[in-house]
């Protein structure tokens, strides 16, 4: 259970400014992007009851039952966010041949924490599969991506919620590995939101939170992309999670962006997205 904690109204404010950062910074076009057109979308599909449970998809031209798909997870320090913010990044991994998905999930409050969020993962994956032949598009390979708090999902899901092992392969942008880590509650906002992703206001028990405590050797091929300068989610949570898997001879790759920070440049996303397509073709089965 959660021990509920109402923050005062300068932090609510602050802490709702920074989390509208996140979200209108991370994953949406750059003005001086092109939208590719060598796709279809179909836009504010359900793959739940509630009303979050919803999702965007992009599917390729020339698609076959060796297409791959994508499932993008946004960011928003897991109490904001919509799919919408990771469109950009969707139609361009349609155009490069991949099926792209961009998932709302529940946001946390007191009754909604992390493991209904990986549910959420769980369901939608599911329709993914349902509907794969529908589409036009294989099931067998689910690649995930993540941006910040979306990326600490991605990384949790593939580390311990993957029971079907449909995930091929992981990208984490930016995304939280450790929350019990101290370097992260720098800002006082993102720890009362880990607190309420977590459901529990004791760090001592955030373990199962945590993907680099959950990582082995049969975890997915994973792609950790931060940025040096990030100063809200500090790149040490990428280069430690590194470390940790290269030490169990888990599959990992990094990424590191000289002068970025949590908020990537145009230069900076275009190199991404490049990095990310390169990954997800030489991992996805």
């Amino acid at each position: 259970m959660i021990k509920k904690r109402i923050p005062s109204f300068l932090q609510v404010i602050v802490g709702l400014l920074l989390c509208f950062l996140v979200a209108a910074s991370g994953c949406r076009k750059s003005p001086q992007a092109v939208i590719p057109s060598s796709y279809q979308e179909k836009l504010d599909l359900a793959y739940g009851t509630d009303t979050l449970q919803r999702y965007d998809l992009f599917l390729p031209e020339g698609r076959s039952a060796d297409t791959k798909m994508i499932l993008l997870i946004h960011g928003g320090g897991w109490v904001t966010g919509n799919k919408r913010d990771c469109d950009y990044y969707a139609r361009q991994f349609a155009a490069a041949g991949f099926a792209a998905i961009s998932m709302n999930y529940r946001l946390a409050n007191d009754s909604i924490h992390y493991r209904h969020m990986l549910a959420d993962i769980d369901s939608m994956i599911a329709c993914l599969s349902e509907n794969a032949s529908a589409w036009g598009v294989g099931s067998s390979s689910i690649a995930l991506f993540g941006y910040s708090a979306g990326g600490h999902l991605a990384l949790l899901y593939s580390s311990s919620g993957n029971r079907k092992q449909s995930i091929s392969s992981v990208v984490s942008l930016a995304g939280p590995s450790n929350v019990q880590d101290t370097m992260l509650w720098k800002t006082p906002y993102l720890l009362w939101e880990i607190k309420l992703m977590e459901g529990d206001t004791l760090p001592a028990n955030w373990s199962q939170a945590n993907p680099i405590h959950l990582m082995n050797a049969g975890s997915p091929p994973t792609l950790l992309i931060h940025g040096v300068y990030d100063s809200v989610v500090p790149v040490s949570q990428s280069v430690n999670l590194n470390q940790v898997m290269k030490a169990i001879n888990a599959p990992v790759h990094m990424l590191l962006l000289d002068n970025e920070t949590h908020y990537l440049s145009s230069g900076a996303t275009a190199t991404m997205l490049e990095e990310t397509k390169t990954f997800l073709n030489a991992n996805m089965k």
